[in-house]
C-alpha cells in the first residue's frame, strides 16, 4: 500500500519551529567552533557534516552528488 505525503501546513511564520530551532543550533555551532579556534578546513568538513545531518532530521536528506556545503 502506497502510503500519501504528509501535507506541508500553512503557517503564519516562515520556517517550521524545528526548522527554526535546527538553524540556530547550526549557526552556535559554528560560533563554538570558531571560538576553539579550529582550522577553517576543519570547520567546513564539520558544518558539512552537521548540515547533512540536519537535513536528515528535516526529512530532507541531499540527493546522491549534491552539494551539501549550503545551508537547511
Amino acid at each position: 500500500m502506497i502510503q500519501p505525503k504528509a501535507r506541508i501546513m500553512n503557517l503564519p511564520f516562515q520556517k517550521p519551529l524545528f526548522e527554526e530551532f535546527i538553524s540556530h543550533a547550526l549557526k552556535k555551532f559554528e560560533q563554538h567552533l570558531r571560538e576553539e579556534k579550529m582550522k577553517e578546513g576543519t570547520i567546513t568538513q564539520r558544518m558539512r557534516g552537521a548540515r547533512e545531518f540536519a537535513r536528515f532530521l528535516t526529512d530532507r536528506p541531499h540527493r546522491y552528488r549534491e552539494h551539501t556545503t549550503g545551508t537547511i
